[in-house]
């Protein structure tokens, strides 16, 4: 929580949390598609009808305010990312250019099917990059409805290769559709990144439990499957994940003498003990175990 302030509900005073997010969202497609014009659309309510390249890329930064659950706030500093639509960003500036990525739009035109066809290369190396992040899907210039070569077969093959898109119809001459996709991919994104703060902090709070009932258990620390005993309710997988983590945070050992030795939880027998660390017992000690947090950078 970055700040907060006061907000009457209910007949009732509550705190209005104040989220304060950087984020990168990522515009795609092929040339001529029409990602600038969307974006100068969105952001300065302005269309060029001459056609101007991108080269490279360009940074269009931005300030939003967006309403969370309840009365809470997102102020999000938005870094939109409008790449030029060559292979060769695909081939060599991948890296650079989507490292960090926490958003796409993807963008096709509704007159030449196959710069939807090709939506999926771009999603594909992004997501090497990145990772799972939100997208969306902008069918753009639907102004020229009359000339859209993109029927039922290309919209059900989309629907079949990302299917928790949402798709928009969009024309940056005209304005149609064009806030809708912003707003929703910008809303998908900080519900994302909000989502990952949300599991850091589950994860933290279920990694100090494993570590307080191995350290309640003095020298004859826990076995494997002593722990999936005691937290049944737990996937192993997931318990396995937290005994890993807390053998990388020296929180546990798998030695009662603290020895740093290192076995995949996954790879070990059942029987396999673990111990709680010197540093392992005064975390546990702890009432917060801040210690215990593991960062994503995204």
């Amino acid at each position: 929580m970055e700040g907060q302030g006061l907000s009457r509900g209910r007949g009732l005073l509550r705190a209005v949390r104040i989220r304060k997010m950087q984020l990168k969202i990522v515009l795609v497609g092929e040339r001529r598609v029409g990602k600038t014009s969307l974006l100068e659309r969105y952001l300065k309510n302005h269309f060029a009808e001459a056609y101007t390249g991108t080269l490279g890329g360009r940074v269009y930064p931005t300030d939003l305010e967006i309403g969370l659950e309840g009365e809470d706030i997102a102020l999000a500093h938005i870094a939109f990312f409008d790449l030029m639509g060559e292979h060769s960003v695909r081939q060599v500036f991948a890296e650079p250019f989507f490292f960090g990525t926490q958003g796409v739009l993807a963008v096709c035109d509704v007159e030449r099917p196959d710069t939807l066809h090709l939506i999926k290369d771009w999603m594909e190396v992004m997501t090497k990059i990145a990772g799972p992040v939100p997208v969306g899907i902008a069918f753009n210039k639907i102004d020229r409805a009359d000339s859209m070569a993109i029927g039922p077969e290309e919209t059900a093959w989309l629907r079949k290769e990302f299917p928790a898109a949402p798709m928009f119809l969009t024309s940056a001459r005209t304005g149609q559709g064009v806030e809708d996709a912003f707003s929703t991919i910008v809303s998908l994104t900080v519900d994302a990144v909000l989502g990952k703060g949300r599991a850091s902090r589950t994860g933290r709070l279920f990694r100090q439990r494993i570590l307080l009932f191995i350290a309640g258990r003095g020298n004859l620390g826990s076995s494997k499957a002593e722990l999936f005993s005691e937290f049944k309710a737990i996937l192993p997988a997931q318990i396995m994940e937290e005994l890993d983590n807390l053998v990388r945070l020296e929180a546990l050992a798998l030695d009662p003498s603290g020895t740093k030795t290192f076995i995949k939880a996954a790879e070990a027998p059942g029987t396999t003990r673990y111990w709680a660390t010197d540093r392992g017992k005064r975390i546990a000690e702890s009432p917060k175990g801040d210690e215990l947090m593991i960062e994503e950078i995204v």
